[in-house]
């Protein structure tokens, strides 16, 4: 194969590399996707999300969130802490979850959410960020995702 063959075959592939990475960004952009910040709560069906703090150590970053079930819910929610994820430099499940005021050491995990009631928890994910990037916290329940932007 000829040098120009090989140059014009090249083009073409970084010409598809531009075109698809610009179709998903437009992908990405039409599902008005928008970050939370520390403080704000959002609703999920009947579930009411919100990060209230977070905290880096020499270890682990902890985030304390509140999960609320709206009174008028059908069922309680068995597995409140599933669905958390952190992202800085990969994706992190949380590895440990406690109360958020230190009176039992009874895991959060263990605990299920009645109708009507509020559970804060401090999760804590085993990654420090070690340059200033974006660090993000996710929750995932009844088919959709919500992300706040923790500032790290």
């Amino acid at each position: 194969m000829s040098t120009r063959k090989l140059i014009l075959l090249a083009l073409a592939c970084g010409l598809a590399i531009l075109v698809a990475g610009s179709v998903q960004l437009l992908r990405i952009s039409d599902g008005g996707t928008s970050l939370l910040s520390v403080g704000d709560s959002v609703e999920l069906s009947s579930v009411t999300a919100q990060v209230l703090s977070r905290e880096v150590t020499e270890r682990d970053v902890r985030v304390t969130v509140r999960l609320s079930l709206a009174p008028s819910a059908a069922v309680s929610l068995s597995e409140p802490l599933v669905g958390w994820s952190l992202l800085t430099g990969g994706l992190t499940e949380p590895l440990a979850a406690g109360p958020a005021t230190g009176a039992k050491p009874v895991s959060c995990s263990d605990s299920a959410i009645e109708p009507g009631t509020t559970l804060d928890c401090v999760l804590a994910f085993a990654v420090v960020p070690t340059e200033p990037e974006t660090t993000l916290v996710t929750y995932r329940a009844v088919g959709e995702q919500v992300t706040w932007d923790l500032g790290l």
